[in-house]
């Protein structure tokens, strides 16, 4: 028989990409909701505040990040 590997051991799927930083601090992403804006994936601080860009009062997406 061959060895084949299980697909769900966390060692064989790589390295975890790592957190992005905002201004020098860490970044989570987070499922941002909002009635007429829609649903994107926001940033947090580690903390829990999300990441609000001062021209629009909206959080910021990750992927911008």
């Amino acid at each position: 028989m061959s060895s084949k590997g299980s697909k769900n051991n966390p060692e064989s799927r790589g390295k975890a990409t790592e957190l992005r930083k905002y201004n020098g601090k860490a970044v989570k992403p987070v499922l941002f909701i909002k009635s007429g804006v829609g649903r994107y994936m926001a940033a947090a601080f580690e903390d829990g505040n999300l990441v609000i860009d001062k021209n629009t009062n909206l959080p910021i997406a990750y992927k911008n990040i």
